[in-house]
């Protein structure tokens, strides 16, 4: 039965696609091209300058208009997936996972043509290539991207006698600060109501954990991606075990963060939406985990708030983390060459200003708007140089997120499933750190239990990382295309612990 609704699920997404499209075919006078991305506004203006580039680089018919029309096709993931997988996906389409896609087979190569024509690895930020591609290959080019870090509200810190911290602090600085500032800003009140940050409990504050965790050197998987290694031995455990227990005190014991009760009290008097945002406005936040993105919806405000940045605390080596939302290539489409325009397009002058003026996350391209970046703090004042140090640290510091081709996608987060479990008393912190090992790892057997491909894929990666663990035990330099893990490729480069090599080489 499973199957049968499955089988009518797929037969109506097609049809409707079809109809959709052919209908748009049979309006235009030139090919349909279509992009599967979100419905924010902003995609039709996107989709209007497309048009204008078009004509503006000489692709054009004979009578001089564009020679492609792109229309928006929004829809969920789910809904990209399925469309993806039974061959009705359109031209292009927007996603978080181009490694997932394609590992499915789903998307186009385009590692020399991007190279060649502007939209390659080099036109975009260094952490950015794992997220654009597979096995080294390019599969899309992003759309816009973010780096997070600690947007501060200078006019609150002013409020309580405060200055904003520096450019780069520890944890034990953040400590410091947060308490001064709690008290400063809660005394006299019936309760406490006024945090230093949103809760740590969430997404923002895993980011915080990762900064912390990586700048002592240890990261959630091994150099190749093939286990989770939290627990693996006593340094990393440690670290990790460390971070839990500072989570826990800034949030139970001296208050610097809401728990979630909280959080839902703060809401409930807050108004405006009840999030990290009207909280941060209202002056009960003196500061959120967020990206340049966050000015589209200050910027609407009367009221200018005097912005200041910091990176999220952390020790020796400095790193953030970046992601993108990328457009990718669907390998059924009916005109990839004017597919690919579109990604000429966003690697353009023109679309990267837009993003830069609208604050619409990073631009794809920061080499081509380098002065537009300079320029917002003379035409921002209050903004100050936050997009300046964020494009900064994108492109020198900035890494993903920890994430395993092993690892299904949609799968539980189990780093934030135990830090909740050790948050409300229902596993011992020696527990949480265990659990999240044997359940990645689980995950990652499953996997290979479940996909031939992906068990030689693995068998492959595991080798490698037996002589990786081999030149590490020797102190011996180890070659560059061993490592799959963004974060160990960087920080060994960096450490001087990489043998650089070409393909083909020292295998």
């Amino acid at each position: 039965m499973k199957k049968l609704f499955l089988t009518i699920l797929l037969v109506l997404v097609a049809a409707s696609f079809y109809t959709v499209m052919s209908g748009a075919d049979r309006a235009s006078e030139v090919p349909v091209i279509s992009w599967r991305s979100d419905a924010n506004p902003q995609r039709y203006e996107q989709i209007d300058m497309f048009h204008q580039w078009l004509v503006d680089n000489k692709h054009v018919t004979p009578e001089g208009k564009a020679a492609a029309l792109l229309v928006l096709d929004t829809a969920d993931n789910q809904g990209t997936m399925i469309q993806a997988v039974s061959g009705m996906a359109g031209d292009l389409f927007d996603t978080y996972d181009v490694p997932g896609y394609a590992a499915l087979g789903v998307g186009i190569d385009v590692t020399e043509e991007g190279a060649e024509n502007g939209y390659g690895f080099a036109n975009t930020y260094p952490g950015m290539k794992t997220l654009l591609g597979r096995d080294g290959r390019q599969y899309a080019y992003p759309a816009n991207g973010a780096t997070v870090a600690f947007w501060i509200n200078a006019d609150t810190l002013a409020k309580y006698g405060m200055k904003p911290p520096a450019l780069e602090w520890t944890p034990e600085e953040f400590e410091a600060m947060g308490k001064e500032f709690v008290k400063r800003a809660n005394e006299g009140l019936p309760r406490q109501d006024i945090f230093f940050t949103q809760t740590l409990d969430g997404g923002w504050g895993l980011a915080m954990l990762y900064s912390i965790v990586r700048s002592k050197g240890y990261d959630l998987y091994n150099e190749t991606l093939t286990k989770c290694v939290v627990n693996s031995d006593e340094e990393t455990r440690e670290a990790f075990s460390d971070v839990f227990k500072l989570f826990y005190k800034w949030t139970y014991v001296d208050h610097l963060v809401p728990t979630a009760a909280e959080v839902a009290s703060m809401n409930t008097d807050a108004g405006y939406g009840g999030g990290d945002y009207s909280n941060f406005l209202a002056g009960k936040y003196a500061m959120i985990v967020m990206g340049r993105y966050c000015l589209i919806r200050f910027r609407e405000f009367h009221t200018k708030i005097n912005f200041a940045l910091s990176q999220l605390p952390m020790y020796d080596y400095k790193n953030l983390q970046i992601s993108a939302r990328a457009a990718m290539l669907y390998r059924g489409s009916k005109h990839p060459e004017l597919a690919k325009l579109f990604m000429q397009f966003l690697a353009s002058k023109e679309y990267n200003k837009y993003i830069v003026d609208g604050a619409d996350g990073l631009p794809p391209n920061p080499a081509v708007v380098v002065d537009e970046i300079k320029a917002l703090k003379d035409k921002f004042p209050n903004e100050g140089r936050v997009h300046e140090l964020e494009f900064e640290w994108a492109q020198k510091i900035a890494i993903p997120a920890p994430l395993s081709p092993y690892v299904k996608a949609g799968s539980t987060n189990w780093l934030q499933n135990s830090l909740n479990r050790y948050f409300n008393g229902r596993s011992s912190l020696e527990e949480a750190i265990a659990l999240i090992e044997s359940r990645y790892n689980l995950e990652i057997e499953n996997s290979k239990e479940a996909n031939p491909a992906v068990r030689a894929d693995w068998d492959a990666d595991w080798k490698l990382q037996l002589k990786i663990d081999e030149y590490k035990k020797n102190g011996k330099k180890i070659p560059a295309e061993w490592i799959k893990n963004p974060f160990h490729l960087k920080y060994y480069r960096d450490k001087g612990m990489l043998r650089e090599t070409t393909p083909g080489g020292d295998k």
